[in-house]
């Protein structure tokens, strides 16, 4: 979940994070293997602002899954001064998955929901970590696509363990992609948590990861034309995790855009306030909500929807 170091459910993570800091221990977010992408076209930014002109050919569909309740701190930099008008309190994230259905392609899904048996996968102190966060489970991935198509291909915006848990409910012959860098990152917490990523993904084949180019216009850090046919986007964004990835969807009820945990919160998009993440990516973070935040307002009749919240005004789908 959002930045779990700075969650007042996860203190005691923080202190076991240190203390493992000290002693060198970083691991990988994930062992699993990796392989290249073996779809995706590099593009550009214009390319991709101009297929927004061509009707949609693609069904899109968001589900919640699950809701939670953290701290701001969660989700704002308590350190950085611009933070200091926001009062104390909580935000309550849900836990969403898209569905987009193309003619050709078949269901892709966009992160992947919750699993009943996510819980027995994970080790006792990430398990206490999320009893603290109060979860409630609106539907699980297996029961809810009883009776429906089944995803081809499973597109993450990032590998953190919220996003990717409802892959334990997917044949492990589905397709899984994701951001480069996100599975090779390293931290301390990794240990500690007991790689969650490795327990969900145990049983799958090699993560696919995104071929990103540098964008030609310089608006994104990479653009990709998945499809091929402009009708489905990624977008590098690193900063919230180093593969971080963005998607523009040119549906048939207009174009919507899933920014991921780029941009998590309303507080986020709507009034800038900054993410807590390492020093490290703090300069990449901000560049990414900004860029995603300029070509929204660019193209006003792109629908954004945020990693855990549903944007002021926004109608909250099942």
């Amino acid at each position: 979940m959002s930045d779990l170091n700075s969650s007042r459910a996860f203190v005691v993570l923080a202190g076991f994070g240190l203390a493992l800091a000290l002693s060198g221990c970083a691991t990988p977010a994930t062992h699993h293997p990796v392989v290249v992408s073996d779809i995706g076209t590099p593009a550009r930014t214009s390319a991709m602002a101009a297929s927004l002109a061509r009707p949609g050919i693609v069904t899109f569909q968001r589900v919640s899954f699950a809701r939670w309740t953290g701290g701001r701190g969660s989700f704002i930099d308590r350190n950085d001064p611009r933070t200091a008008g926001v009062p104390k309190g909580d935000e309550e994230a849900t836990i969403y998955a898209y569905v987009i259905d193309h003619p050709r392609f078949g269901r892709i899904l966009i992160d992947s929901g919750v699993s009943g048996d996510l819980d027995s996968r994970l080790n006792r102190v990430m398990r206490r970590g999320v009893k603290d966060l109060n979860p409630r489970i609106e539907r699980t991935t297996g029961p809810w696509l009883v009776g429906q198509v089944a995803p081809g291909a499973v597109f993450l915006t990032h590998l953190h363990f919220d996003h990717i848990g409802g892959l334990i409910d997917l044949p492990v012959t589905t397709p899984v992609y994701i951001g480069p860098g996100d599975a090779e990152a390293r931290s301390p917490l990794n240990s500690l948590l007991g790689h969650p990523a490795d327990a969900i993904l145990a049983g799958f084949g090699p993560l696919r990861e995104w071929a990103f180019q540098p964008d030609p216009d310089g608006d994104f850090d990479g653009v990709l034309d998945v499809f091929g046919d402009g009708s489905l986007w990624a977008l590098k964004v690193p900063g919230h995790s180093a593969g971080s990835t963005a998607y523009l969807v040119n549906s048939v009820d207009g174009p919507k855009l899933m920014v991921g945990d780029a941009v998590s919160t309303r507080l986020g998009w709507e009034s800038a306030m900054p993410q807590p993440v390492p020093a490290a990516a703090r300069a990449d973070a901000e560049a990414s909500a900004d860029r995603l935040r300029r070509f929204a307002a660019a193209h006003p009749a792109v629908e954004v929807f945020l990693g855990h919240q549903s944007r002021t005004g926004q109608t909250e789908t099942q």
